[in-house]
């Protein structure tokens, strides 16, 4: 328990220290519209109305990503490369809620991913089939 509890205290820090750069005064992403706090409202066609707290994904100009998927958080590193994504190096905590298919959906949908779209105000991620499976809008 202590050693989870560890786990998440650093993984916090880790991401709460989001900074503009990440030492070359470049970002490693290209679409810096992207950067920021996204509410998470569909996941490969599922609403995320019924989560158990509202999910959410943050890109961060260093690379770095996280995210609340409805019962756990998440957390790694992304890159963007043209219109493609890349997530890599992703965890994720471990607890159980009573209702698991919205967290289910969003993690899978994360996997899933391979570019990323501005439609509107929606941020949308596609397959590698061009179907979106994560859908976000500006926090």
């Amino acid at each position: 328990m202590k050693k989870t509890l560890l786990s998440a205290l650093v993984a916090c820090m880790a991401f709460c220290s989001c900074t503009n750069d990440n030492g070359t005064g470049n970002t490693n992403a290209t679409e810096p519209n992207m950067i920021g706090k996204w509410d998470i409202v569909e996941a490969n066609g599922l609403s995320t109305d019924s989560a158990e707290t509202s999910p959410f994904i943050e890109f961060c100009d260093s690379g770095m990503v996280n995210g609340h998927a409805s019962v756990n958080t998440f957390f790694g590193q992304y890159t963007i490369k043209g219109d493609s994504i890349f997530f890599n190096q992703m965890g994720a905590t471990t607890m159980m809620g009573h209702d698991m298919e919205v967290e289910t959906a969003i993690l899978t949908a994360i996997a899933q991913c391979a570019t990323l779209e501005l439609q509107d105000s929606l941020l949308c991620a596609k397959d590698h089939d061009g179907n979106v499976v994560l859908s976000m809008k500006r926090n």
